[in-house]
């Protein structure tokens, strides 16, 4: 996938390092992916993630908001990593 038009975060965690690639449309997220040698399980989590990130408003508290509702939901694992991590990856994006 080509990340041309896309900002670009990184932020390194307890559990890797977690790149995120946002396009915005005025201040909201359009687009976001993720990549990085983190792990999550299942595999979808990182989907669901990214789902629950379009539409979002670019600041911090909406974008920790989004994340932390995946977290909360109890059906993923994420070894070494929090909402807090992925957030600060995408606000560093965000801001970039």
């Amino acid at each position: 996938m080509s990340y041309e038009g896309y900002k670009q975060g990184r932020h390194k965690s307890k559990g890797g390092l977690i790149r995120s690639f946002v396009r915005l449309e005025g201040n909201i997220i359009k687009e976001i992916e993720f990549s990085g040698d983190f792990f999550l399980f299942p595999e979808s989590a990182i989907e669901t993630i990214v789902q629950s990130l379009k539409g979002t408003e670019a600041d911090y508290d909406s974008v920790l908001s989004s994340v932390q509702s995946v977290y909360e939901s109890g059906e993923m694992t994420a070894p070494g990593t929090s909402a807090e991590d992925f957030t600060a990856s995408i606000m560093q994006a965000i801001e970039s």
